[in-house]
């Protein structure tokens, strides 16, 4: 028989709570399953897309089984819980992302039935943050602002290319791109899209992907390819630092794959600093 203490069960109105506060012991790692637990903290879809182990007021660990799978805050205990769990029970989940030590914990288990289906393996992302803002020479500024819903006709082959280089598939497949055209079109409203729009036309982009507790997440960066390498990205991105604390969050993140060369020199160039690592697996 289980004890209380360690059975893997559902999230519900009475524990969310202390599934939050658990997340949000480490808000920059856990930015994107916290801001999916906070969003549907009060619904039904809370039990249906996270599980807990541990005591319901301390939980020992948080599993976001969504359209992402993520551990949350977990430990080694629980983190083998949900692999034992999830080992041998069909994947719903387009990919998993976490912490790199915790999704290696993870994978021990979950491995064994789940690597042969994997399409690519991200094991290194440095987690970064930028830092307090500090006097820096006076730049040119590259433009960057809010985007607004008439710009989103421009916006979505942005993001389109965006999401083709940066996760290798295409978005347009299965229903000819509603879905993520209405994602686009949602952080548009938002105004968590930001964008560099000159004649028409996207230079640069990037998404506040996820907010949780202090913490803005930032996804889909992309910029124009005949634009790279001239300054663009580093110059859009310490705009966006600004912009995106104004309007948002004081605490801005992102991560990125640690073979991206020339985006993490743009990063480190507008104030980005690596605070940890986490690692993305894509089916």
């Amino acid at each position: 028989m289980f004890r209380r203490g360690g059975r893997l069960r559902a999230v519900r109105p009475g524990t969310v709570d202390a599934a939050l506060e658990l997340a949000l012991r480490d808000p920059v790692t856990n930015a994107l399953g916290g801001a999916r637990l906070r969003e549907t903290a009060r619904s039904a879809s809370v039990a249906q897309e996270f599980s807990l182990v541990g005591d319901d007021r301390l939980p020992e660990g948080v599993l976001w089984h969504g359209v992402n799978l993520s551990p949350l805050s977990s430990t080694p205990r629980a983190l083998d819980e949900f692999g034992a769990h999830l080992a041998g029970r069909p994947r719903r989940a387009s990919s998993v992302v976490g912490e790199r030590a915790a999704i290696e914990r993870l994978w021990e288990t979950l491995g064994r039935s789940w690597d042969r289906e994997v399409r690519e393996h991200r094991w290194s992302q440095p987690l970064l943050l930028a830092d307090p803002p500090a006097l820096m020479p006076s730049l040119p500024g590259a433009g960057l602002r809010a985007a607004e819903p008439q710009d989103a006709a421009a916006v979505f082959p942005a993001a389109v290319a965006m999401f083709r280089e940066e996760v290798g598939i295409d978005p347009l497949l299965g229903d000819g791109g509603r879905s993520y055209r209405h994602r686009v079109g949602e952080l548009i409203r938002q105004r968590r899209t930001y964008a560099v729009v000159e004649e028409g036309e996207v230079l640069f982009k990037a998404d506040v992907g996820a907010l949780f507790g202090p913490v803005a997440q930032i996804h889909g960066v992309w910029v124009r390819p005949d634009r790279r390498g001239h300054g663009l990205g580093r110059t859009a991105m310490a705009e966006l630092v600004a912009q995106v604390r104004r309007d948002h969050a004081p605490q801005v993140s992102l991560y990125v794959n640690d073979f991206n060369e020339p985006a993490r020199r743009a990063y480190a160039a507008s104030g980005f600093r690596q605070v940890g690592e986490l690692t993305t697996l894509l089916f």
